[in-house]
C-alpha cells in the first residue's frame, strides 16, 4: 500500500549503540507542508522511535507510547525494555490493522540486553535487525547501507553511514528532503544532532 507521505528513516544497531536517522520533510503527496518536521522522538532516557508515514498518525502513536511506558513502569517497577515497548507497539498495529495506522517504525535503544533495533510495518510486524530503513526513500537507503554496514561499527561510525543513506534517499525521493536529524542511544541516553 503506498503512504501519501515521504520520509527517509534509516536505523543502525552498533556495538556500543544504535542510532536512527531522518530526514525533515513533511509532505502530502508532492506537497510540501513543511521543511521541519520531527520524525524520531525519544520514548525513555534509552530508547527512541522514529516513523515514516502520515505525521499525525506517529505522533498519536508517540503520545499513546509515553502513558504505556509510564504504566508499564509503575506496574512492574522496573525500566521497560526494547523488546517490552516494540512488542507494545506490534500490538498496538496489529489491533488497527483493519483500519491501520499508517506508519513505518524502526524502535532502537539499549537495555540490560544490550543494543537492540527493532522494525514494524503497518499491520504490527516486528522484525529484529542489525539495520533498516523504511519510507519513500528506503531503496536509495538501502543501497547504502548494504554497501557500507559492517558488523561491529561504533556509533560513531554509523552515523556516518546514516547520514549517506539518508542523503541517498533525499537525492532521488521527491518526498525526501529537509534536514538530516539523527538520533544516537548508549547506556548514557540519547545524543541529538542536526545537519542541514
Amino acid at each position: 500500500m503506498s503512504i501519501p507521505t515521504g520520509a527517509t528513516v534509516v536505523g543502525i544497531k552498533c556495538s556500543d549503540g544504535a542510532i536512527v536517522a531522518t530526514d525533515s520533510l513533511v509532505s502530502w503527496g508532492t506537497f510540501v507542508l513543511s521543511e521541519k518536521g520531527i520524525k524520531a522522538f525519544k520514548l525513555t532516557d534509552t530508547i527512541v522511535l522514529a516513523s515514516a508515514g502520515l505525521t499525525s498518525d506517529y505522533q498519536m502513536l508517540v503520545n499513546r507510547l509515553h502513558v504505556q511506558i509510564k504504566l508499564y513502569e509503575l506496574s512492574e517497577k522496573k525500566p521497560i525494555t526494547v523488546k517490552t515497548l516494540s512488542k507494545i507497539v506490534a500490538n498496538t498495529l496489529y489491533a488497527r490493522r483493519v483500519d491501520p495506522l499508517y506508519v513505518q517504525t524502526v524502535i532502537v535503544g539499549v537495555d540490560k540486553n544490550g543494543p537492540a533495533l527493532y522494525t514494524l510495518d503497518m499491520g504490527g510486524s516486528l522484525i529484529p535487525d542489525e539495520y533498516t530503513a523504511a519510507g519513500s526513500g528506503m531503496q536509495m537507503a538501502y543501497g547504502v547501507l548494504e554497501r557500507e554496514y559492517k558488523q561491529g561499527l561504533t556509533v560513531k561510525e554509523a552515523e556516518d553511514v546514516a547520514v549517506k543513506a539518508v542523503k541517498a534517499g533525499i537525492a532521488r525521493d521527491v518526498q525526501s528532503g529537509g534536514d538530516i536529524r539523527i538520533m544516537s542511544v548508549t547506556k548514557e541516553g540519547v545524543q541529538e544532532k542536526v545537519l542541514n
